[in-house]
């Protein structure tokens, strides 16, 4: 059994990997953090409660939103036309009770790591922001974590907002490069993977 933090921008592609997770036997979410980038980081975080919701997955999942622009100051959020005005195509899943924690996402993050003490696997799938804050604070960060997984880059795909250019690591590029020089067991799936790999209806 994995114990993993999802940190997302909860978009459409978002949505399915949290639901794939808190479906999963494989899987106990600790917990999800929120950042800008498909909407800002507290829609995000209405999102994945929703979606903690929908799962029905028998378990408490709490969530935190987290940074709303970039360890830089930008803020720039994918346009509506792509991901809807909600970040999830404009579908309205049912409302939940939960509420955000209120709790600074970095912190959870660290306290995670903390208790978890090396078990836990920090999934991102949205700009690496609330990681490299968190790494800001506690830069022993690298040794309680287990791995980092993150949704990012490309090799030898063309990127998806530039023609070199992957939206999660344009999107906070500085938290990038922090994230990538701080000593994490780290893998990065990256375009090169989801232009390669399809979900079929069987």
């Amino acid at each position: 059994m994995r114990h993993i933090l999802i940190d997302a921008d909860t978009g459409v592609d978002d949505s399915i990997a949290i639901l794939y997770a808190l479906r999963s036997s494989n899987f106990i979410v600790e917990g999800i953090t929120t950042c800008y980038g498909n909407s800002n980081a507290f829609q995000s975080a209405e999102n994945s409660i929703r979606l903690v919701a929908l799962s029905k997955c028998g378990y408490d999942v709490p969530v935190v939103a987290g940074a709303d622009q970039s360890i830089e100051g930008g803020s720039d959020s994918a346009p509506a036309y792509i991901h809807g005005d909600n970040g999830i195509g404009n579908v309205e899943l049912p409302e939940s009770g939960q509420k955000p924690l209120d709790e600074e996402a970095c912190d959870f993050t660290i306290r995670k790591a903390d208790e978890l003490d090396g078990e836990l696997v920090v999934v991102t799938t949205g700009r690496m922001t609330n990681l490299a804050l968190a790494l800001q604070k506690d830069p022993s960060l690298p040794k309680k974590i287990k791995k980092v997984v993150s949704m990012g880059g490309t090799l030898l795909e063309p990127g998806n907002v530039s023609p070199y250019a992957e939206a999660n690591i344009q999107g906070d590029a500085k938290a990038a490069d922090m994230v990538f020089k701080a000593g994490f067991r780290l893998t990065l799936v990256g375009l090169d993977v989801t232009m390669k790999t399809f979900i079929t209806k069987r």
